[in-house]
């Protein structure tokens, strides 16, 4: 019976959000008679973003039951500005107090409402993005240009950064625009072919922004950029403990 009801929840909540969902396991709550029926929405070492109807609060403590009952202990950090979601439901960002969990490398072993990590970007499940407090510079130009644009980074994750122009509209760039991209990564240039997946033109401040997707790079600079997400999730990860008043596992 109490099968059923939590099946029954699943469907509600793939429904009302229009897709499959997909977790990693039993969400629970202390004292709480039912479980938290979530959709995760965004991953990274030690975070994730779920989407939720349930009353969830900044400072909330939830375990999630990986596989064979394994036990993983989070903490909700963050509501997220409702934005694109049914009416009711909102997202959440958790982080885990273990620091041995890696939510990027057991996602593909996760078989919570059968759906596999192939398949992450039809359900919506991106890699989590990292505000840039100290902006990237950033060089890009189309194919061919000799002239680059020079840029900084807004935000950036594993699959692509945010990045804005500088004052005023000379910047070209549209959606599906291929350029070549030189990152400067405490002055260690990494290279890559980025494609625009989003622009947005901000007249107030009259800068263009532009959502790009890493389309090639090479292995050794990907470890180097990886390297560089790993840190920048570190440094929010201290913030984050600290805005919670809870020390920061070792």
């Amino acid at each position: 019976m109490a099968a059923t009801a939590l099946i029954g929840e699943e469907q509600v909540l793939d429904q009302a959000i229009a897709q499959q969902s997909i977790g990693f396991g039993l969400m629970s709550v202390a004292g709480w008679e039912k479980p938290v029926d979530y959709a995760l929405y965004e991953v990274s070492h030690h975070n994730i973003g779920i989407i939720s109807s349930d009353p969830l609060e900044v400072g909330t403590v939830v375990t999630v039951e990986y596989r064979d009952g394994q036990p993983i202990p989070l903490v909700v950090h963050q509501i997220v500005p409702k934005k694109n979601l049914p009416p009711g439901y909102k997202r959440f960002r958790l982080i885990t107090t273990d620091p041995e969990i890696n939510f990027e490398r057991i996602l593909p072993e996760s078989s919570h409402r059968k759906v596999s990590f192939a398949t992450r970007h039809h359900y919506h499940v991106r890699f989590a993005r990292f505000n840039t407090e100290i902006p990237t510079r950033v060089e890009a130009r189309t194919f061919g240009s000799e002239e680059p644009y020079h840029m900084k980074t807004l935000n950036v994750s594993k699959t692509g950064f945010l990045l804005a122009s500088p004052p005023g509209f000379r910047v070209p760039f549209h959606e599906s625009t291929l350029l070549e991209l030189t990152l400067f990564l405490e002055d260690q240039p990494i290279r890559c072919l980025g494609k625009v997946i989003r622009c947005e033109v901000d007249f107030e401040k009259k800068m263009k922004r532009y959502g790009i997707n890493i389309c090639d790079i090479h292995a050794e600079d990907r470890e180097k950029y990886y390297s560089f997400i790993e840190d920048t999730e570190h440094r929010k990860n201290r913030q984050v403990f600290r805005a919670l008043k809870i020390p920061m596992p070792i």
